[in-house]
């Protein structure tokens, strides 16, 4: 309590900066992730009378005998996504009579802004799911509350992969728990390829391969390449990665290497290979509008993009390969945590985490969700995610994945990087002038 009282004064500073827009989420994710999730926008948990019984998540009427510990979860992921989970706390409450869950719904596109209104009026919720990239800003306002002495004791950690393992720490402690993984990878149209004579693409192409199918598979009716280069977490979400492949990061913009990822990005756009309208498209709308329509060859996409495809056009004849590889092939990480915002009733809120944490629930909110689980012990029991053609890429790609930062400060960092690749593509900006002035930027922010 001590640490959190202490940067009452900073918390209530970086919420006004996040309520301004400076922090814009990713579907990632992502995802995603992460994530690109629609939240169901209403309240979908229970408000119980105070009588003898208590409505559960479910709206199953329990018999609650003694006294009752009332604890609050938010959530940001669509209405079927939500059906799986509200099962799970609905099962821990029976469980768990002694333990209350209220849940509120809330759209990805606001939680972020709804949680740092409750970091400057003190009013949060007691757990709440949050883009894995927005782990660490709320653990460096002093918003999120230091678990680490429950996870060390939890002993579960060493089941996750690294990378979303990574993204719950800072400074050496734990803020949140993973609760489900994405990355990006490459979708391509089959029937495109083999329309222009063109052989599909392998987990051992290059940038060269890449840059050549891009331009091989654009005609008057169909782009080469689809991904999001919207002014948001989700464009980041898109950029990023190439600008790693080329052996760049957040803090070197102004490198040869991220200025050879942004020509590339650049010189697709320019050259008519992707559509203008993907400055202003959310991954979910470059799905639905260029993709699964048949008008892109290739998409960057994660994996519960798959579901919007089936919903949309489920006899796209399409197939998912890695990132080609340039330095390296590396993927960001998406997905969201479980993170502790309030400790007034930290005994049953971490014991909910924890719950919902667990290896077979990890395996089947994951699975039921679109996502891969971030626990490797759950991965390795499922059949879906090692011979699923889709997933099974994904979970491959996952290996090589990234947490974008993790740094206390990303959305302010990842703005300057959306305002310099939108300023390039607008034709207002040399990459050179766009990513030296991005890289200053970014300096005086660290």
């Amino acid at each position: 309590m001590r640490k959190r009282i202490l940067r009452k004064v900073t918390a209530a500073s970086m919420a006004v900066l996040m309520t301004t827009g400076l922090l814009s989420g990713c579907g990632g994710g992502a995802n995603s992730g992460s994530s690109s999730n629609t939240g169901a926008g209403t309240a979908a948990g229970s408000q119980a009378d105070s009588g003898a019984g208590v409505t559960s998540a479910a709206g199953v009427a329990t018999e609650v005998t003694g006294e009752q510990t009332t604890i609050e979860m938010w959530y940001h992921i669509s209405p079927d996504q939500a059906t799986v989970l509200l099962g799970m706390i609905d099962e821990f409450q029976k469980l768990n009579p002694d333990i209350k869950v209220e849940t509120q719904s809330v759209a990805f596109a606001e939680i972020k802004k709804q949680l740092s209104i409750g970091v400057a009026a003190n009013q949060l919720p007691d757990i709440t799911l949050c883009d894995t990239v927005d782990n660490v800003s709320f653990a460096a306002m002093g918003a999120a509350v230091d678990i680490t002495d429950e996870v060390t004791a939890w002993g579960e950690l060493d089941n996750y992969f690294e990378a979303p393992r990574n993204s719950a720490m800072y400074e050496g402690h734990y803020y949140g728990v993973p609760y489900y993984s994405n990355c990006l990878a490459i979708m391509y149209n089959k029937d495109i390829f083999d329309e222009m004579g063109v052989a599909y693409p392998t987990n051992d192409w290059t940038w060269d391969d890449f840059k050549s199918m891009v331009a091989e598979t654009s005609t008057d009716q169909h782009y080469g390449l689809t991904m999001s280069l919207i002014k948001s977490e989700e464009g980041t979400f898109n950029v990023l990665p190439f600008i790693w492949q080329a052996g760049a990061d957040y803090d070197s913009l102004d490198s040869a290497g991220a200025k050879e990822a942004m020509t590339m990005i650049n010189d697709f756009y320019q050259n008519g290979y992707m559509s203008k309208e993907l400055i202003s498209m959310t991954q979910a709308d470059m799905c639905a509008s260029l993709f699964a329509t048949g008008k892109s060859s290739m998409m960057v996409a994660g994996s519960w993009l798959q579901r919007n495809i089936a919903n949309e056009n489920p006899d796209l004849n399409y197939g998912v390969v890695t990132f080609p590889m340039y330095k390296n092939a590396a993927s960001p990480i998406g997905g969201g945590n479980i993170m502790m915002m309030k400790d007034d009733n930290k005994a049953a809120a971490w014991k909910l985490m924890s719950f919902l944490s667990g290896k077979e629930n990890s395996r089947k909110y994951c699975e039921d969700a679109g996502y891969i689980s971030p626990r490797m012990d759950s991965v390795a029991d499922s059949k879906l995610w090692v011979e699923d053609p889709v997933l099974s890429v994904y979970t491959e790609q996952l290996k090589l994945a990234k947490a974008r930062g993790p740094h206390p400060k990303w959305p302010e960092i990842s703005s300057a990087l959306q305002f310099a690749y939108q300023d390039v593509l607008a034709g207002t900006a040399s990459v050179e002038a766009a990513f030296d002035q991005a890289a200053k930027q970014v300096s005086e922010i660290k």
